[in-house]
């Protein structure tokens, strides 16, 4: 598979050019390309390339490696070397240990690697389930990043839309309508259909059709629910596989998309659901979006005694795209699309939109007043770093009617307002509540989080 560019790239060269090293860990879900992205910064940054321990391939023989006394760091990389047959040299060459969760010892080992000459960068899945069991506390002065699937931007670099992507970008700034903004409408269209796993896109990349892509995304959401039923994770698998199954439905709801037990099993309850709820999680394979009631910083869930009031997203708009079993050529024709449901639109770009925002580790929730009268929900609300909150309002077409921000920005004194659509970039003065209205087009969510600068004049 041929690799595609990653905007962690930047983070984990600068973490290689430190003087004080410390080991460390990219998180991220099954099959968003962990291995690839440090694979390549093994070759681009290391003189001696990397060294690679993969647990998922001799689990055993390897982890045999981590049984001796893990605070001698001398004694560990020297067995590595033995074991692979490759030097190790300290500084130059890249430590890789893949998949770490799966065996404990080697986790707790990472700490021993700080402050020595070594470059070690692990990677792990389900680490957020998996260290539930753990006999042994999760390590300190290890750093973190966590790696999701590509967002829009990254698509546009995997697809030779270098261009479009930094045109998107200055129209974020600027205001002004784009162009080429109907080609950038196609190109977002593509991505709902697709999702951004790499071996996905390269698929389609290669073949140009979405029959391959689709038997890709048919093998991984196998193996997701091979993971959420796996007996081992001591949590109900059949529940896990019917929250996972239930999203769609959840979430092509007319009314408010909030996630309800009830329609995941005919009398379902959190007290039996919510473990489950909270592996996806976890597990990065759905993202929970929490209620607020508040619209000034700081920002807190909304506090029911039931705990019943949030949003679930699937990680991965393709794979959502996938369980609504639809042709994707249904989709993307210009005179088909209108056939399908304005639920079934609206719940695909808020699918995305949220991926778009996690993929910037922007901490969000949607909101509504403290009373609930009325159609008063935003989608999405967050602080900017001055904690002022910005809200955002998501529409699936070029309906731009924004009676919720109004409401919004006159009770929370934002001092500005975003609206997702289809329409072209542009900006207007909110009616009634002295702030701005910043119109984007969907496709510019990956612009989106606290450090955005907005002209708010």
């Amino acid at each position: 598979m041929d690799y595609m560019k990653r905007k962690l790239e930047l983070p984990i060269t600068q973490w290689a050019a430190r003087d004080h090293h410390r080991p460390l860990l990219i998180q991220g879900a099954r099959r968003v390309g962990k291995t690839a992205l440090a694979e390549h910064m093994g070759e681009q940054l290391f003189a001696d390339g990397f060294v690679r321990l993969d647990f998922q391939t001799d689990l055993a023989r390897i982890s045999a490696i981590f049984d001796w006394p893990t605070d001698d760091v001398k004694g560990l990389v020297r067995r590595i070397a033995e074991y692979k047959g490759q030097e190790i040299r300290p500084e130059t060459t890249l430590l890789i240990l893949d998949e770490i969760q799966l065996c404990e010892q080697a986790l707790n080992s990472l700490r021993f690697f700080e402050g020595t000459p070594w470059h070690v960068l692990a990677t792990g899945s389900l680490l957020g389930v998996t260290t539930k069991k753990r006999s042994l506390p999760f390590p300190s002065g290890v750093e973190q990043l966590e790696l999701h699937p590509l967002d829009f931007e990254e698509f546009l670099w995997a697809m030779g839309e270098e261009a479009m992507a930094s045109d998107i970008r200055a129209h974020v700034a600027n205001a002004t309508p784009y162009i080429r903004h109907d080609r950038a409408l196609e190109w977002y269209r593509k991505y709902l259909v697709l999702g951004g796993m790499p071996r996905v896109l390269d698929v389609y990349r290669s073949e140009g059709t979405f029959a391959a892509s689709l038997e890709v995304q048919r093998e991984i959401n196998a193996t997701y629910i091979a993971d959420m039923t796996d007996p081992d994770n001591g949590i109900s698998g059949i529940s896990a596989k019917r929250i996972w199954d239930s999203l769609p439905k959840q979430l092509l709801r007319a009314s408010t998309k909030k996630f309800k037990y009830a329609e995941v099993v005919r009398g379902g309850r959190r007290e039996r659901l919510l473990e489950p709820l909270e592996w996806l999680s976890a597990a990065g394979i759905v993202t929970i979006n929490d209620l607020t009631c508040d619209d000034r910083a700081p920002l807190a869930p909304y506090n029911d005694e039931e705990g019943s009031y949030f949003k679930v997203y699937v990680a991965d708009t393709g794979l959502m795209f996938y369980k609504f079993g639809i042709d994707p050529a249904v989709f993307l024709d210009e005179e088909m699309r209108p056939n399908l449901s304005s639920d079934f639109r609206g719940a695909l770009a808020e699918n995305f939109v949220m991926q778009s925002l996690a993929a910037n580790d922007v901490h969000t929730y949607y909101w509504m007043p403290t009373d609930k009268v009325g159609n008063g929900e935003v989608d999405f609300v967050f602080q900017n770093r001055l904690t002022r909150v910005i809200p955002v309002e998501v529409k699936s077409a070029r309906n731009v009617k924004a009676k919720s921000l109004q409401k919004f920005m006159r009770e929370g004194n934002s001092p500005y307002a975003v609206r997702l659509s289809e329409s072209n970039f542009g900006r207007m003065a909110m009616e009634g509540s002295g702030g701005t209205l910043l119109s984007l087009p969907l496709y510019a969510a990956f612009c989106l989080g606290p450090s955005m600068e907005v002209d708010e004049g």
